[in-house]
């Protein structure tokens, strides 16, 4: 019995001495390569060295070295021709993304890129990531807000409406809110519509608003259907985010030709202040027994 224990002991202790001794090996040649590089790179090697993908080469984890994405860097050290080595910013957006996919593909956030929109408008990995590092989650920008507002300039005239979601602090030292753009979305591609990283709209917004989730005694349709029907999520000019101001947001659906859609006086307080909100209180829904027009 203690011999068959030895045995075995002495088994394991080989394969994790085999596999330290490869780690070691892979760790190394990583290295070797990437000092080479480092000779004419300087200023790229001390970015890429506190990456994680460096560190992951370091480690042996993966082979992430300097090769792992611009292919055996012999020829180019020797002639220096920029030609002998691959570099994925100048190759196209398909044969770019493939490089990174390579290793990223089965990963969670990325493994929808095939297919999704952002690939079918010609983007690339390259496109909003800076490998060699510099920022945050190796972004090409400081900020994820100004390299999704590079194309997007429409959603960041949104965000500095008056009514927004807290996707800018002037008071933090990076400008950055308490919400980014992969709050909501997924730019790597998602099951979702607009790459809402959830099922569809409401999911999403219920994360945060999760009391407008809950079932309702008498409930209004329109916030059950689409939370989008009435607000617009990047900012508005309106209070609450609103497409647009009440009472006209009201009457887009309510036409029974009663006071939602009489001529308001100047002062009828069916149009001022809150408008329909002065007395329908209750827009999301109600759980009071009285409360069928939603107004406790």
């Amino acid at each position: 019995m203690n011999r068959k224990i030895s045995i075995k002991a002495i088994l394991l202790t080989a394969a994790a001495a085999w596999l330290l001794s490869g780690l070691a090996f892979a760790a190394g040649a990583s290295s070797a390569v990437g000092e080479k590089c480092k000779g004419c790179h300087e200023d790229l090697a001390a970015t890429f060295s506190s990456t994680i993908h460096a560190k992951a080469g370091a480690y042996g984890i993966k082979d992430a070295g300097c090769e792992s994405c611009h292919g055996k860097g012999d020829a180019h050290a020797k002639s220096g021709d920029k030609s002998a080595i691959t570099n994925p910013s100048k190759l196209d957006e398909e044969a770019a993304s493939a490089t990174c996919l390579a290793c990223h593909s089965k990963s969670k956030g990325q493994m929808r890129w095939r297919g999704s929109v952002h690939e079918g408008q010609k983007l690339s990995c390259v496109s909003c990531h800076s490998i060699h590092g510099g920022h945050e989650k190796l972004l090409a920008k400081k900020l994820q807000t100004e390299v999704c507002s590079t194309c997007h300039s429409n959603i960041r005239a949104d965000m500095y409406k008056r009514s927004k979601h807290p996707l800018r602090d002037s008071s933090a030292p990076t400008g950055e809110g308490k919400m980014t753009c992969s709050s909501c979305h997924n730019a790597h591609g998602a099951k979702g519509e607009k790459l809402i990283d959830a099922k569809s709209f409401n999911d999403k917004c219920f994360e945060c608003h999760v009391e407008k989730k809950a079932p309702m005694l008498w409930e209004h349709s329109p916030v059950k259907e689409d939370c989008m029907t009435c607000h617009n999520s990047h900012g508005s000019a309106n209070d609450k985010l609103l497409v647009t101001k009440v009472p006209r947001l009201c009457q887009q659906c309510h036409m029974q030709g009663r006071h939602q859609t009489g001529a308001l006086g100047t002062n009828s307080t069916y149009a001022v202040n809150r408008g329909c909100l002065n007395c329908h209180t209750m827009i999301h829904g109600s759980n009071n027994p009285s409360g069928a027009v939603l107004q406790r």
